[in-house]
């Protein structure tokens, strides 16, 4: 009986890894051209940044009671659901006009993504303890984020020439793509039985919640990894939003910007391909190579010309992703089961928090600052306080082998 679970659960995984690439890909499409098909529907900058705006604001407010739903009923009935309402999101820019109807539909893609956070993905992990096969925790999520990055680098190239080819239409190629996800899901992966339980629906969230945080409040490990999560924010943040002006004042040719994306891409791939040991001495070992290339890095960024710039902000990339990479990892080995979405989207949800005050803190900056200036300022910001947590986890021996 173990050894048919345990093929079930190869096959969940590889029916997971398909709907991932192929959602991220559908989702993707309209990366490259998204200013510009938005602009084609009439919307001025302004209302661009509502509509992202709302997006944010969606996904904050519904992804912790999401989480919670998914700990208490079945993770892949609400990931059915998230890609019910992220077809609905392409049907209403496919079809609609207006700027209420963008603002609708970039509601309900915030919706999605919050409805799918901490679901199937949750899911493995916890059949990957339970079936002692926790040392593939890693290689799961590693191999999740690879797919991820495949999937944008494959969505951002094809969108923009699918959209000159087909104009508006190309959202077709988006719904198709789902509906395979959606299909696959829905009859190739075999959930276990769900405990659903009878008694008030309400009172079970409260209860999930108050043991979430219960739990929270005994591991310092899972504390950690979340700070490190909110620190990294400043460094992601300011890394997406400004790298391009950062680029253009540095003398940077703005043709040659896809081959920069390109190359961000490639080089979060090398740091989640890496292996993640989570023995002390392996760390304290990554812990001062990462310490000396951070310093390093941000002395050659703030005085330094264009190739020796291209190379130490290309390390703080890589860095930062292998921290994210890190605290993934912790945070789900460490994790229990039963909690495991809803302190899975708390997490996510303290991220967007901090991403949130790094956008806030950067635009009011950028009225007093040079944009270099700026990014640096979040860039030391997070080096200071990502060094400073994993010290802390060190110092305590709070970091273990599992």
């Amino acid at each position: 009986k173990g050894g048919s679970a345990l093929l079930q659960l190869h096959k969940n995984i590889k029916i997971f890894y398909l709907a991932t690439i192929l959602t991220t890909l559908a989702a993707s499409l309209p990366h490259a051209v998204l200013t510009v098909l938005l602009f084609a529907k009439g919307l001025s900058l302004t209302q661009i940044m509502l509509v992202q705006a709302t997006y944010s604001l969606v996904i904050l407010v519904s992804e912790y009671p999401s989480g919670l739903l998914a700990d208490l009923y079945s993770k892949k009935v609400l990931f059915l659901w998230a890609k019910v309402f992220l077809i609905g999101m392409f049907l209403l820019v496919w079809l609609g006009e207006s700027f209420q109807t963008m603002l609708l539909a970039w509601a309900c893609y915030g919706l999605a993504m919050a409805l799918e956070s901490g679901t199937l993905d949750a899911q493995l992990i916890n059949e990957l303890k339970h079936q002692d096969q926790s040392h593939l925790v890693a290689k799961f999520i590693s191999n999740t984020n690879r797919l991820d990055l495949i999937g944008l680098l494959l969505g951002g190239t094809i969108g923009s020439w699918l959209y000159y080819s087909l104009g508006i239409k190309f959202y077709l190629v988006s719904v198709s793509l789902t509906l395979v996800a959606f299909l696959a899901v829905r009859y190739g992966y075999l959930e276990a039985n769900t405990d659903i339980s009878q008694q008030n629906l309400k009172q079970s969230l409260v209860a999930q919640m108050v043991t979430g945080f219960s739990e929270l409040k005994h591991s310092r490990q899972l504390r950690l990894m979340i700070a490190l999560t909110i620190a990294g924010q400043f460094f992601f943040q300011a890394h997406h939003q400004l790298w391009q002006a950062l680029f253009l004042k540095q003398g940077f040719d703005k043709e040659q910007f896809y081959i920069y994306y390109v190359i961000f891409q490639l080089i979060s791939l090398g740091a989640y391909s890496l292996p993640v040991k989570l023995d002390t001495s392996t760390i304290k070992r990554w812990y001062l190579a990462s310490m000396l290339g951070l310093v390093g890095a941000s002395v050659f960024l703030a005085f330094t010309v264009k190739m020796s710039f291209l190379l130490s902000y290309l390390v703080l990339v890589f860095i930062f992703t292998l921290f994210e990479y890190f605290s993934n990892v912790l945070f789900s080995k460490t994790v229990s089961p039963t909690h495991i979405s809803s302190l899975t989207s708390l997490r996510s949800s303290c991220g967007r928090l901090a991403s949130l005050a790094s956008l806030l803190l950067s635009s009011l900056l950028l009225t007093y600052l040079s944009v270099k200036s700026v990014v640096l300022l979040n860039f030391g910001l997070a080096i200071i306080a990502s060094l400073g947590v994993i010290f802390l986890a060190l110092k305590n021996n709070t970091v273990h082998s599992k």
